[in-house]
């Protein structure tokens, strides 16, 4: 019976044997040669051994018993040695070997199933952890895991269930395991097997079993009967070019490519080549131009990465063709960059931008290529050409394509700049050093031209738009900005920042970016419709061509979405609900910050809670690292953003955003709650700036404005007192007299958050002034009275929800007869109320926007338990409770942020007075929406969502608080209501 699937193991054939790692423990720890095989193969301990393949036991729980065991059996007296855990990361973070994995590749390409049966192993005792190298789920069609199934080799069941799985017959398949246990029951089922001593070994014997020559390249396979070429005029060609004796002894096809049909031909001396022809049969005029190909890749040999061009000749062959030299390297057909780490796709992008960047600085006049292609009206050209191609290989009335079609046509750019333009650039026509990341040589150069080089940009970020369940046009469109900031892969606008870098131009404008892409999915469309055509004329390249059909109406539509959501765009006007609508400036700063939140600030995390809680230096020392990560933020200019330009309109303090634009990168600093500290903008400081700004003088800035806004000093705010409700400013009881040129002050204050900063140096403190009020509203003042007068007197950090949150806490604080002169006054004598209103508007949106940001990380935090944990033997993603909870949690984010966005919005535009009434609601809809949003991750993540191993018990703590901190719902809504009552009047 024929051979359908290849079955591997892992340790020992995809990967060393685990025999090597013991090896090296026992040399790191002394310990007698063998011994450690020895004691995993004793009685005493390999019954535990294979609970531990089944998944009943993890390496936290056996490297303590194997360590008891050894040091009984070899009289050892020492530490837990590390035995099994640290061989279960290795191996799940583990590369594949190489030529295995070249292996398993040209197996599948060559239609073979591949399977891997592993004997492996749990690490945690949560079982979370990778157990396998995440190669292994994309070179697999199927894998069985010991672990998970509660199977081991060598049980035959374990043999069973794979065939069973797959569909398989024992005769179907060949194994290859370095185990002779392993191999003998699957032998007698009836399954060819092959013991590997080292991998050139087993893969020649899988050779001689499949007949099967493994030493082309796995891009390469045989010839069908209407791709052969005749290989005595091959063999002339290169004979005559090389040396009589250079005969060709093989020829295979290029699996990779849809256009023009690709072979590799070797030699008996071992020359590889490859050549590159027209199609044969009918053709649609003026495409497949190889001569074009060979001209320009002529003319560029030594200016860009290239093959070495050999010869082209349009008599020998049925159709023209060109040879050139084969480039072993490194081809990656899926744009997402599976096999690679994140730093590696991140590189991968970045020399592919150069590598374009470089196409497009070459002075095509002086290589030669002046009469390549006209200078102007490319674009226009081109998409005549391409509409004409579309409308020659039309198979049925695609409306979306007309569609998109006449809205290139009305808004055709205007010419601008002219290069050598590649036509094709993408990933997969890069190929790549084996051992780099750099790019060796470019391939496909069949469309290239004179032309407009943002064409070739938009053609190489193509694929951003492609879905990622596309097979035939595999693409990252699926993935958000987070997953790619996740898998390193850099987004469309950095990209757009990269090219501009490396060509010394401008970043291309979103309007005119989005026709360039537009145009690009139309020809890529195009293509594909040609290709589809010439499938049904029996003379397509691929043998997948025939299922590209439905794929042209599906590229057509995303063209259309493209422009839907341009206009759409536009149509936000100034309440730019989206980030992307933002204002360059705002969009820059937002990157950066989000940079900063999620690469440098949330991996810290639990370590500055560990220090903030219990570290010896908590109170006296600020955090090293925060203190660097600030000097970082201001460096990058991404420091004082809260400043919006409604309290700073010449710019001269902050960065001059709007209220609205700040929102959105204040729910970045949210995701964190470290992270506002980080660019200067945390309360209580946030808001004392403000006051300053807006109320002081311009000795009271000089003096302690300037220090705040370069982060030298820290504030506070004391307004609360322990025995009035200070939700009512009016109530405030504060005593502040005067005496000659001085003001005596005497107050019991508590929860005045910052003033335990170690460097808290200023008080902006709101109480009484003694003597005739106008009304109640014109009864308070606010004062800045120095934190090291004397006096002032922190009694004690009061806990809040069980914690003192150093090192700013929120204490209480005593003013006993505490001296500050007259000059420290804010704006007057019973102006505080007035001062406390400005205060609380734009404040009350870095509070809601942050929540927001709360929300969002709970949310994560949420999907993230749903789909890994496990409970009565389902994942809880399965539970429909629970998907109703996250989709409710999604409703109510939205909801809160339009609310909170609608806020920030009116205080730019009518000012905090008009929008009285909507900061209200959000002092009362964010905090309850982060907590309930909040409150459900916690729940579902039991026991652990109490503790500082998530963020979420700390978010809870600064949602409840606030909901306090803000002012209490009640009074919100009094203030809602009224408004609300007096419109209706």
């Amino acid at each position: 019976m024929t051979i359908k699937a290849v079955i591997f193991d892992m340790g020992g054939v995809l990967l060393p044997a685990p025999m090597h790692y013991w090896k090296t423990v026992e040399s790191a720890h002394n310990l007698r040669s063998g011994s450690v095989v020895e004691t995993i193969l004793s009685n005493d301990f390999y019954s535990h051994f294979k609970l531990f393949e089944i998944g009943q036991l993890t390496s936290e729980d056996l490297d303590p018993l194997f360590t008891h065991i050894y040091n009984f059996q070899n009289n050892r007296v020492g530490d837990v040695l590390p035995i099994f855990a640290e061989i279960s990361g290795q191996i799940a973070h583990s590369t594949l070997l190489p030529e295995m994995v070249e292996l398993v590749k040209s197996l599948r390409l060559a239609g073979y199933r591949t399977i891997l049966i592993t004997n492996n192993f749990y690490t945690d005792r949560a079982r979370l952890l990778p157990t396998i190298p995440p190669q292994v789920g994309l070179l697999f069609d199927d894998v069985l895991e010991s672990c998970r199934l509660g199977l081991r080799k060598p049980e035959t069941k374990i043999y069973e269930l794979a065939l069973e799985r797959n569909k398989l017959q024992p005769s179907e398949c060949v194994f290859l395991d370095d185990l002779g246990p392993n191999l003998k029951p699957a032998r007698a089922m009836g399954i060819t097997t092959i013991k590997v001593a080292n991998s050139q070994q087993a893969i020649q014997e899988l050779g001689n079993i499949l007949k099967l020559d493994f030493s082309f390249p796995p891009e390469t396979r045989d010839c069908i009967p209407r791709e052969i070429l005749p290989v005595e005029k091959v063999n002339d060609i290169i004979t005559r070019r090389t040396s009589s004796d250079n005969i060709v002894t093989a020829i295979q096809k290029f699996r990779h490519g849809q256009s023009n049909p690709t072979y590799y031909i070797r030699t008996i001396k071992g020359s590889q080549y490859v050549l590159r022809k027209k199609p044969s049969g009918n053709l649609l005029p003026k495409a497949h131009q190889v001569d074009r190909e060979y001209k320009i890749m002529n003319a560029l040999q030594g200016l860009v990465p290239l093959p070495k061009t050999i010869l082209y000749d349009e008599q020998t062959l049925d159709t023209p063709f060109y040879l050139m030299e084969y480039q072993k390297g490194r081809i990656f057909l899926n744009p997402s960059l599976p096999e690679l780490t994140a730093p590696e796709r991140r590189k991968v992008y970045e020399e592919a931008l150069k590598t374009l960047a470089t196409i497009h600085s070459v002075n095509y006049d002086k290589v030669g290529l002046k009469d390549f292609g006209r200078s102007d009206g490319y674009m226009s050209r081109n998409l005549k050409r391409w509409s004409d191609a579309y409308q020659m290989s039309k198979t049925e009335e695609i409306p979306e394509m007309e569609k998109l079609k006449a809205y290139l046509k009305e808004n055709l750019p205007k010419s601008g700049k002219s290069t050598i333009v590649h036509g094709d650039f993408r990933v997969d026509n890069l190929i790549l050093e084996e051992n780099e990341i750099r790019v060796k040589g470019i391939l496909d150069w069949e469309l290239s031209t004179i032309g407009d080089p943002l064409s070739d940009l938009a053609t190489f970020l193509f694929v951003y738009y492609v879905p990622n369940r596309l097979k035939l046009l595999p693409g990252i469109g699926d993935h958000s900005e987070s997953d790619l900031h996740r898998m390193g892969i850099p987004t469309i606008k950095e990209c757009l920042e990269l090219y501009a870098k490396y060509t010394n131009t401008p970043v291309v404008d979103p309007e005119i970016w989005t026709y360039y892409m537009a145009f690009v999915v139309f020809r890529f469309a195009s293509i594909v419709q040609g290709v589809y055509m010439r499938s049904k004329l029996k003379n397509a390249s691929s043998t997948e061509a025939s299922m590209l059909g439905p794929l042209v109406r599906k590229l057509a539509s995303e063209g259309n979405q493209m422009i839907s959501k341009l206009h759409a765009s536009k149509s936000y006007g100034k309440l730019t609900i989206i980030p992307s609508g933002m204002s360059p400036k705002a969009q820059k700063y937002y990157e950066i910050v989000r940079d900063i939140v999620h690469n440098d600030v949330i991996p810290l995390e639990l370590e500055l809670m560990e220090y903030y809680e219990e570290g010896e230096n908590r109170w006296t020392i600020p955090n090293p690292k925060i203190e660097k990560l600030k000097e970082k933020a201001k460096t990058l200019g991404v420091w004082n953003l809260f400043i919006s330009e409604h309290i700073d309109p010449d710019q001269k303090y902050g960065k001059g955003l709007t209220n609205l634009e700040y929102a959105h990168i204040c729910e970045l600093m949210g995701r964190s709650i470290f992270a506002p500290e980080v660019f200067n903008c945390q309360a209580p400081d946030t808001g004392n700036m403000e006051v300053l700004i807006k109320y002081g003088t311009e000795e009271q800035k000089e003096k302690w404005l300037v220090p705040l806004l370069n982060g030298d000093i820290k504030s506070c705010f004391a307004m609360t007192e322990p025995d009035v409700a200070s939700s009512d400013a009016t109530n405030i009881q504060g005593s502040i007299v005067r005496v000659g040129g001085e003001y005596i002050i005497n107050a019991r204050k508590w929860f005045i958050s910052n003033a335990s900063h170690p460097k808290c140096r200023i008080c902006v403190f709101m109480g009484q002034v003694a003597g005739p009020k106008k009304s109640r509203i014109f009864q308070q003042s606010m004062i800045l009275v120095p934190m090291q007068t004397e006096g002032v007197k922190i009694v004690r950090n009061t806990h809040v929800f069980g914690s003192q949150d150093a090192p700013g806490a929120h204490p209480e604080i005593t003013f006993t007869n505490v001296r500050v002169p007259v000059e420290n006054m804010l704006l007057g004598e019973g102006r505080g109320f007035e001062i406390a209103q400005g205060r609380l508007g734009p404040g009350r949106i870095h509070h809601a926007m942050r929540l927001i940001g709360h929300a969002e990380r709970a949310i994560d935090v949420m999907k993230d338990r749903l789909m890994t944990r496990i409970a009565f033997e389902r994942t809880l993603v399965q539970f429909d409770s629970l998907r109703k909870e996250l989709a409710l949690s999604r409703c109510e984010v939205e909801q809160a942020r339009l609310l909170v966005l609608k806020a920030a919005h009116m205080i730019d535009t009518v000012g905090p007075k008009e929008a009285k009434s909507e900061i209200a609601m959000i002092k009362v809809v964010a905090p309850n929406m982060a907590i309930n949003v909040i409150d459900r991750a916690m729940q579902q993540q039991g026991a652990r969502g109490l503790t500082p191993f998530t963020p979420l018990a700390s978010f809870y703590v600064w949602a409840r608080s606030l909901r306090v901190a803000d002012g209490p719902d009640a009074v919100h809504l009094e203030t809602i209501a009224k408004i609300e009552l007096k419109s209706r009047l």
